[in-house]
C-alpha cells in the first residue's frame, strides 16, 4: 500500500466548499518515482517545478565537472547516483514546490492506487464531518439530500 500526501489548492477552505477547487486536489505518492529517475528533466518540466529544475541543473553540473576531473567511469557513476537520488526525492520536491505556490497539505491517505487513496481520504473526511453534528440534532437522521452540517 502506498501513502499519498494530499495537497489542496490555495483557495481551498473545506470539502464542503467549491467542488471545482476540491476537484483540483493533488494526491502525491510518497514513493520512488521511476519516471523521475529515468526522465528527470522532462518530469520536472511536466510538473512545472522551475526552482527544482535550476537546482537540479546546478547540482548535476557541479557533480559532473567533479567526476570529469576523476575520469574513467566516475562520470557514469555520478550521473546514475544523481538520477537515483532524484527518483527517491522527486515526490517530496513536488510537495515542496506546491507549498511554495500556496498549496497546503490537508492530510495523508493510503491505498493500492491513487483512486483507492482518494476514496479512502474523502470517505474518512465525510465520516468526520458527519460525526460533528450541530447542537440539538444528535440522534436525528438528516433529511435526504440535506447536509448534517449547518
Amino acid at each position: 500500500m502506498t501513502s499519498y500526501v494530499v495537497m489542496a489548492p490555495p483557495k481551498f477552505e473545506s470539502l464542503n466548499g467549491d467542488p471545482e477547487i476540491t476537484g483540483r486536489m493533488q494526491f502525491v505518492p510518497d514513493k520512488f518515482s521511476p519516471l523521475a529517475f529515468l526522465f528527470s528533466i522532462p518530469w520536472i518540466l511536466f510538473h512545472r517545478m522551475w526552482l527544482v529544475l535550476l537546482g537540479y541543473l546546478a547540482v548535476t553540473l557541479v557533480i559532473e565537472i567533479a567526476a570529469l576531473s576523476l575520469g574513467g567511469a566516475a562520470m557514469g557513476i555520478a550521473a546514475f547516483a544523481i538520477a537515483i537520488l532524484f527518483g527517491f526525492e522527486a515526490q517530496a520536491l513536488r510537495c515542496w514546490s506546491l507549498e511554495r505556490k500556496g498549496w497546503q497539505m490537508v492530510g495523508v491517505a493510503e491505498g493500492n492506487g491513487r483512486e483507492e487513496a482518494e476514496i479512502r481520504f474523502f470517505a474518512n473526511r465525510m465520516n468526520k464531518e458527519w460525526s460533528v453534528l450541530p447542537k440539538g440534532t444528535a440522534g436525528k437522521k438528516p433529511k435526504s439530500g440535506s447536509s448534517p452540517i449547518a
